[in-house]
């Protein structure tokens, strides 16, 4: 097992205070005045909603086919345009400059995570609504378009608060560049044909070295995402925890790791291929590592703040975003129900090579006796 030097583990400082939790909930009161409560589903009544950005999957650096006026986001977003100037509320685009009251994006989960970087900027809040495929940030899907428009109006919905990540990267000649994740900071090899050997941290303290394609720094949020892709467990969004997991890894001990939300995961960089190794922020903006670089993933101080209508436990939103197979777990148990033939066999009582019953052969030997 590596050892981190002691130069190394003085500069692994967290933040002393983190306010922002993932499970807390911000309420507004009928003056306007924000409210944190820790919990869940407090509703917000009376805010005046006069200016949403509405965002689309142009947002997205690859090219894209241009949006033809029967496609299903382009017909979503008219339909949302539509529902919000019904309601006196003014849509605009991604360029105003002024006042905005929340973000509705269009899109699958690529997009809303995009979306995430103006929202976040702003301290506002974000509503998605999946015109992509799993869409595990949306919160409805297009046919709901107008009533979520009317709960917006109407201040039905809560906002909750997802943790963020703040990923520094320190290179040898001692410059340092930032930038941060809602999802996950992924570090990948360039090199296709070679291991990055890295050596793990958390807290100061050594923990392990191995060859591995990558490591994956995670949120809750991103539980669901490429760390679940490479074996990571689920986390429950109001879960407060960061998640490390191993992408390939080439040693015996390379399990997941789940740590505190104050902890501090560092990651050095032993040997790697031609061409270095990058860390990716939601796979949306890297960062560059060269050989001997460290890297430091901690809880961001700055949440992102996402509007919810929806008051089911997020179980239920795993089941359906995931289509997981749950038929059978809740059978109906009562006292009439009829059995099967093969439950009745089961009930019986099994004979023993005597013709006596392995029931009562057992009541004979706990007690000492015969029946």
């Amino acid at each position: 097992m590596s050892k981190l030097s002691p130069s190394d583990t003085s500069a692994a400082a967290r933040p002393a205070d983190l306010a922002d939790s993932a499970d807390s909930v911000d309420s507004v009161d009928s003056a306007g005045l924000r409210h944190s409560s820790q919990q869940p589903g407090a509703e917000q009544h009376g805010r005046r909603i006069s200016r949403v950005m509405l965002l689309q999957r142009e947002l997205n650096d690859k090219p894209v086919p241009v949006p033809r006026p029967s496609a299903p986001t382009a017909t979503a977003v008219a339909r949302a345009s539509a529902a919000l100037r019904a309601h006196g509320v003014e849509p605009v685009g991604p360029d105003c400059t002024d006042h905005v009251d929340l973000v509705l994006v269009l899109g699958g989960d690529g997009t809303i995570l995009r979306a995430f970087e103006i929202a976040r900027e702003r301290d506002i809040p974000l509503v998605g609504i999946n015109t992509g495929h799993v869409g595990f940030l949306a919160e409805a899907d297009p046919d709901g378009i107008e009533q979520v428009v009317a709960d917006l109006v109407a201040g039905r919905y809560t906002v909750e608060t997802r943790t963020t990540l703040n990923v520094e990267v320190i290179c040898p000649d001692g410059t340092v560049t930032r930038d941060w994740a809602l999802n996950e900071a992924a570090l990948e090899k360039r090199d296709r044909a070679r291991m990055i050997e890295v050596a793990i941290g958390v807290d100061g303290q050594a923990v392990s070295s191995f060859g591995c394609d990558g490591l994956i720094m995670s949120t809750p949020t991103g539980s669901t995402a490429y760390a679940f892709s490479c074996g990571g467990p689920v986390i429950w969004p109001e879960v407060e925890a960061l998640l490390l997991v191993p992408v390939a890894a080439h040693a015996l001990f390379t399990r997941p790791l789940v740590l505190g939300p104050n902890s501090c995961m560092e990651v050095v960089i032993q040997r790697v291929g031609f061409g270095g190794a990058e860390i990716w922020c939601d796979g949306r903006r890297s960062l560059d590592v060269p050989v001997g670089a460290r890297i430091r993933v901690t809880r961001a101080e700055r949440p992102v703040r996402l509007a919810r209508f929806n008051e089911a436990p997020f179980a239920s939103r795993l089941v359906r975003k995931f289509d997981l197979p749950v038929e059978g777990w809740r059978a109906s148990s009562s006292a009439d129900e009829a059995h099967s033939p093969e439950e009745d066999a089961l009930r019986q009582p099994i004979l023993t090579t005597s013709g006596k019953s392995a029931e009562g052969e057992r009541r004979r030997s706990s007690s000492g006796g015969t029946a």
